[in-house]
């Protein structure tokens, strides 16, 4: 039992678990230090794909998007780094780029110094259109500029207690048949007919209050909340709880829906 949770016109052999990956790898190869001994993250990723698999990811660039900038603020949290501003993800495509194959950029947005930017613009005589740019010594590449008159905003400092949840956790999802993408990570995620729900089944057979997805033991969990009439993975009752895979489906009443992991 499965279903295509992409409506695909070309196949791909790019997966959003390898952009994800690659994203995180992107956070520690751009960590740098600041003059104050902070270790800064990224906080901009610009993703870069070929044509046929962005034409491919189109119907859930978005969710992927959002899917993307939750595993970012995830690990950057689980390392203990700042960032400077909110977190940002883009897509932008690469016709050089064969399908399977990415880029992605990441960098620090830095405040800007009150003092570069109010510099009055030197002279066009000859002594100082030489001399001075000849001997000017090149900017330190890690450290940040001078404090600016203006106080710069407060770093976003991502220092709360974090749950037990590695990075990963924060990219899978549940997807329905649709292609519609619900991101699921160390909090519930309660699934049922009740429009109170962030996943609601429009099917007569399941509960209001059906079941959820928990994030226990470094792995995800569906649990049937007493349901009438019960919760199926790969076809089988679950007594009340079981431990998720990559792949698995699970169908309430006759609705199915698709695990989505690394």
């Amino acid at each position: 039992m499965s279903f295509r949770f992409v409506r695909r016109r070309k196949s791909s052999a790019l997966r959003p678990i390898e952009i994800g990956r690659k994203l995180l790898k992107a956070i520690d190869d751009a960590v740098d230090t600041d003059t104050e001994g902070r270790r800064i993250g990224p906080d901009k990723f610009a993703v870069t794909l070929s044509e046929l698999d962005r034409e491919t990811l189109a119907n859930d660039e978005k969710a992927l998007i959002n899917e993307l900038s939750a595993a970012a603020i995830a690990y950057i949290r689980d390392e203990g780094l700042d960032i400077l501003a909110a977190v940002d993800v883009i897509f932008s495509t690469d016709a050089s780029l064969d399908s399977g194959q990415l880029k992605i950029t990441a960098s620090i947005t830095r405040p800007q110094s009150s003092e570069s930017s109010q510099s009055p613009e030197p002279s066009l005589n000859a002594s100082s259109a030489i001399g001075p740019i000849a001997d000017a010594p090149p900017r330190p590449a890690v450290e940040l500029p001078p404090p600016a008159v203006t106080p710069a905003p407060e770093p976003v400092i991502i220092h709360d207690e974090p749950k037990p949840s590695p990075a990963s956790a924060a990219i899978a999802a549940i997807v329905e048949k649709g292609g519609t993408r619900h991101p699921v990570g160390d909090t519930r995620l309660k699934m049922g007919r009740s429009t109170d729900n962030p996943v609601q089944i429009a099917d007569e057979q399941a509960s209001r209050l059906h079941a959820e997805v928990r994030y226990e033991n470094g792995q995800h969990h569906i649990v049937d909340l007493g349901s009438t009439n019960g919760t199926f993975v790969n076809g089988i009752q679950i007594e009340k709880t079981y431990a998720l895979s990559h792949g698995d489906i699970i169908t309430i009443g006759a609705t199915e829906l698709r695990y989505e992991s690394s």
